[in-house]
């Protein structure tokens, strides 16, 4: 039977009379709304007479009413209730003592949780947090589910002390379970309950919060929905608190997706909570503070000069209410600085940098030098001291960096900031231990929890750190801490994967997640009753510092060229880049405790590159004392770290002999950013066609040659020539080198450097048999694993996808492959699907895929390998390394793109080649970019005769790759494009 409004009305109102008897809530019954609910309920029961339900729904409401009021006032109440149940043929029953002891029991239990809860807020103390989830506990328990709207409030009241122990002890479980059990009390509640208001904004909260710890757009997607039913539903008090969340929301998935509606909407909503709190309200600093972020954006993106100004009069509304409690206002302050430091960076007056400065100092003297918030305003200090030139930036940045409480992203952006302001005073070996402390923050951020693509999108906020990291120890002359640095900081989602026991995934994958995000720091407490819940939630930015640090030294992000060429000069981190080494000071202060008497608790104590301490279920970054083990990665031949920061470039060499530092003082990361865009726009045009211009080809093929000559030049040869491998080798036996560049030197062929017109050995390829590394721990992992005893094959051939441009020579070759290999299982066509192949994959130990790869340079983990039925079942890199595919041999990709990182994290080894190596695969053929169909086939060929077919030998694979590369090079040396796109990966 369909649900109607007489049935919405009825239960609403139903729940309303049981909250009032349960725990005596005087608003459920006397609120305005009660009645017109009563009033529109009559008008849909047309014969009362066969509606007793009904009728005896609106008796109780009247009666409990008339109780509440009095005699006197009551009077009519009582009247109208009584006439009712004489209508309804109701008499009066004697009293249910079974009913009176439940309905007393449940008023007890809620009303001591009530009131466990407030307590917690209200105290930092552990007990008094435990004591109101034990509390929470007994009151969903105790209240049967047959009480639908009873047992919804127990659910709300657990959701807001979850998430209150999550922001007290950061337990990401706490905050999974907050989301759970709203969600339940959402569906509980129903329209036209009391507290429906308060469930709401408690579940907008905990998703806004799950958000902005883990970057999941599903979230923040349902964050909005719940934020805009809490505005439309709920009554006029506390609106301006609900217009806020919205907009927080609104703004939050703008900044996230980039719908220009979204931030329009948040900006009315914004406006329009900030008029319904003038000065003096309790949410009036709160609201203009997300009016003022609301404005930055809207800024950022292009509006005019007025919102620059309508943003500071917010800001200067907020800190001029000296009524709010400390911790708003000092959110306040610290905002207003950020606000004033953009402005000096922009018009350069003055007297807005010597008020930001007063304001922060002033900030910095409220606080408890160990509140967590104390940190945000050092590094806020610290920005603005640099900004100037003035004495103190570093030892404000340290305090920061090295504050107990501190939350990590915090510590990071400071301690990157304090080691760029330590390099550029010539004091390197402080610069290295600045970024180490940096470095050591990355584990946390991109725990094991987090989906790999929300893991992307936090470590690109630390883009080119490694690579720093290093460079200042190399000029500390520290090569060996050098090199645990720069290992340390990059493959972070490969180390997460791999853990400190590569060689056994699939026990690590059986594991439940542990809890590794476990902050040793008290991230919030909120001091707002629960009362005051539904109304304003403190907003992620406006109790932050704004992104003054972008204002310091303004990156080149986006600045000239095409859209590709902006990303990779964004995402290098070059020498103009002021994200990579102040990063910004957004949410510094949001992760901080709102209330200024919070105890310090346990910390992860002051880790330098030397000491970082082990936390139990996490992965620790790699400490320096390691060095030991990563040198032993040489033993099989040399492995070259190409280092590329705006410092200084370096060849890192580890070899059976040691380690050795190799200077290349002809590369620079901004040269090597405008190679790199310069390279892949002479790509695109050849990929483009002609265009009816036939020069378009070769001009674009000699740029590339004459990229190849510059890397041999600048990096490869010298290090070649440093380890004595000066011309090809004598026997017919070249050594096998290994290569694991940096940067944007990820996106160039190193294994094809040289100058192969010339004929005279001078390349890589005549000297050597390259392969790559997405990191040392990443290779020695793989050599661990042992091959398969017995090797089968899978083969997928998609000539024709849809949505995708055909590729007649993939069935020829998938069909030429699978001949060749005995007992091979052929997946061709429409049978090609995403599950066919997953399947598939787990019965198989060698894969050759042949179709259409896409890399996504800017959320490489969705680059994606293009089955059958792609467009609704995508087979990405997120979904292939998820897979356990241990044991797994050899795994051919002749598809395009499929080795090219992504521009946001450079140094992760997210595209699909790595992909396949998390999942299990010792060996990966891969490519660069976009091949030939026809060539491919010919390559796809000869490799698998040099792999020994029809008995292949996958450890055969670096050298079966050199030579179908060089094979197809002596027969075009003049177009690179055609043969220097494969590389192998793996040991």
């Amino acid at each position: 039977m369909a649900v109607t409004r007489r049935d919405d009305l009825l239960h609403a109102l139903a729940a309303r009379v049981l909250l009032f008897r349960t725990t005596m809530d005087r608003a459920a019954i006397l609120d305005p709304e009660a009645l017109r609910m009563a009033r529109e309920l009559m008008r849909h029961v047309p014969d009362p007479a066969a509606d007793p339900e009904a009728v005896l729904t609106l008796a109780d409401l009247h009666r409990c009413r008339s109780v509440l009021l009095g005699a006197e006032a009551g009077r009519q109440d009582a009247a109208i209730a009584a006439a009712l149940d004489r209508y309804a043929g109701r008499r009066e029953a004697r009293p249910d003592p079974d009913a009176d002891t439940e309905a007393a029991g449940l008023t007890a239990l809620h009303e001591r949780a009530r009131a466990a809860v407030v307590a917690a807020e209200r105290q930092l103390g552990r007990g008094q947090l435990e004591d109101a989830v034990q509390a929470c506990e007994a009151a969903v328990a105790g209240t049967p589910r047959r009480l639908r709207p009873l047992y919804a409030s127990a659910l709300a009241l657990q959701g807001v002390v979850l998430r209150l122990r999550y922001e007290r002890e950061g337990r990401p479980e706490d905050l999974d379970a907050a989301v759970a059990v709203l969600r339940e009390a959402e569906a509980e509640a129903g329209p036209g309950h009391p507290e429906r208001s308060l469930v709401l904004s408690g579940l907008c909260a905990a998703l806004r919060e799950r958000y902005e710890h883990r970057g999941a757009l599903d979230d923040v997607t349902e964050a909005v929905r719940v934020a805009r039913a809490a505005v439309d539903e709920g009554g006029p008090e506390d609106r301006g608190g609900r217009l806020h969340n919205l907009g927080l929301a609104l703004r939050m998935r703008h900044e996230r997706t980039g719908d220009p509606k979204d931030l329009t909407e948040a900006v009315a909503a914004h406006k329009e909570a900030v008029l319904l709190a003038p000065p003096g309200h309790r949410d009036h600093v709160l609201l203009q503070q997300g009016l003022a972020n609301v404005l930055r954006v809207r800024r950022e993106r292009g509006s005019d000069e007025a919102d620059s100004r309508a943003r500071i009069d917010a800001l200067e509304a907020a800190a001029a209410d000296a009524d709010t409690a400390l911790g708003p206002r000092v959110g306040a302050l610290l905002n207003l600085a950020s606000a004033l430091t953009e402005r000096f960076q922009l018009a350069g007056r003055a007297e807005d940098a010597d008020r930001a400065e007063s304001l922060l100092r002033t900030a910095a003297a409220a606080l408890p030098t160990r509140h967590p918030r104390y940190a945000g305003v050092q590094h806020q200090l610290g920005l603005v001291l640099a900004a100037r030139g003035r004495p103190g930036a570093s030892a404000a940045l340290r305090a920061a960096a090295l504050h107990p409480t501190a939350p990590p992203l915090t510590r990071l952006r400071a301690a990157h900031a304090w080691g760029f302001e330590a390099m550029k005073a010539r004091r390197p070996e402080e610069a290295a231990t600045a970024y180490g402390h940096a470095l050591a923050q990355l584990p946390t951020l991109a725990s094991r929890h987090l989906p790999l693509a929300d893991a992307e999108r936090v470590l690109a906020e630390s883009r080119g750190l490694a690579a720093d990291a290093a460079a200042c120890a190399l000029s500390a002359d520290a090569p060996t801490r050098a090199l645990s640095l720069l290992e340390s900081g990059r493959g972070i989602l490969l180390t997460r994967a791999l853990g400190t026991h590569a060689d056994d995934l699939p026990r690590q994958r059986a594991e439940a997640p542990q809890p590794a995000d476990r902050r040793e720091w008290p991230r919030t407490g909120r001091s707002a009753d629960v009362d005051v819940a539904a109304g304003v939630e403190a907003d992620a930015e406006a109790d932050a510092g704004v992104e003054a640090a972008a204002s310091v030294d303004r990156s080149v992000c986006g600045a000239g060229g095409d859209a590709t060429a902006a990303a990779v000069r964004c995402r290098a981190g070059s020498d103009a880049d002021a994200d990579a080494h102040a990063g910004g000071a957004v949410a510094d202060a949001a992760a901080a405790a709102a209330a200024i008497d919070q105890p310090a608790s346990a910390t992860s104590g002051d880790a330098t590159p030397a000491v970082v301490r082990r936390r139990a279920g996490s992965e620790e970054p790699l400490l320096p004392s390691e060095a030991d083990g990563l040198l032993a990665g040489g033993a099989d031949g040399p492995v070259v770290l190409v280092n590329v920061s705006r410092f200084r470039c370096d060849a890192l060499v580890i070899t059976p002999q040691g380690l050795l530092a190799v200077p290349l003082p002809r590369l620079t990361l901004s040269e090597v950013v405008d190679r790199t865009v310069a390279f892949l726009g002479a790509l695109e045009r050849l990929q483009a066609g002609d265009g009816g211009d036939l020069m378009v080809g070769p001009a674009a093929e000699d740029e590339l040659d004459g990229h190849l000559g510059w890397l041999w030049d600048g990096v490869t040869g010298p290090v070649l020539d440093a380890l004595g491998i000066t011309g090809p080798p004598a026997d017919g036996r070249p050594p096998r080198v290994w290569w694991i560049p940096t940067g944007p030197l990820a996106f160039l062929p190193l294994h094809a450097a040289g100058h192969h017109r010339e004929a005279t050995g001078r390349t890589v390829l005549d000297r050597t048999v390259p392969s790559y590394a997405p990191t040392v721990r990443a290779l020695a992992a793989a050599r661990r694993r042992t091959a398969a005893s017995v090797p089968s094959f899978l083969v997928v051939a998609v000539p024709e996808a849809p949505g995708a441009p055909p590729l007649p020579g993939a069935a020829g070759e998938g069909a030429a492959v699978a001949g060749a290999l005995p007992g091979a299982r052929l997946l061709a066509g429409e049978a090609a699907t995403r599950d066919a192949v997953v399947a598939a994959l787990a019965d198989h130990t060698w894969l050759h895929f042949c179709g259409h790869g896409t890399s996504e340079p800017l959320t490489a983990v969705g680059s994606r390998l293009l089955v059958h039925d792609h467009l609704d079942h995508p087979l990405t890199v997120a979904g292939i390394s998820r897979l356990d595919l241990s044991g797994a041999d050899l795994a051919y990709l002749s598809a395009c793109g499929t080795a090219r990182s992504g521009f946001t994290v450079m140094d992760e080894g997210l595209h699909l080649a790595g992909g396949l190596q998390l999942a299990g695969f010792r060996h990966v053929v891969g490519t660069l970019w976009e091949i030939e169909d026809t060539l491919s086939v010919q390559i796809a060929e000869q490799v698998y005769a040099g792999l020994g077919a029809p008995r292949p030998v996958a450890d055969r694979a670096p050298y079966a790759v050199r030579e179908a590369v060089r094979g197809v090079r002596d027969r075009y040396p003049r177009t690179p494009s055609l043969w220097a796109a494969h590389i192998h990966v793996g040991p």
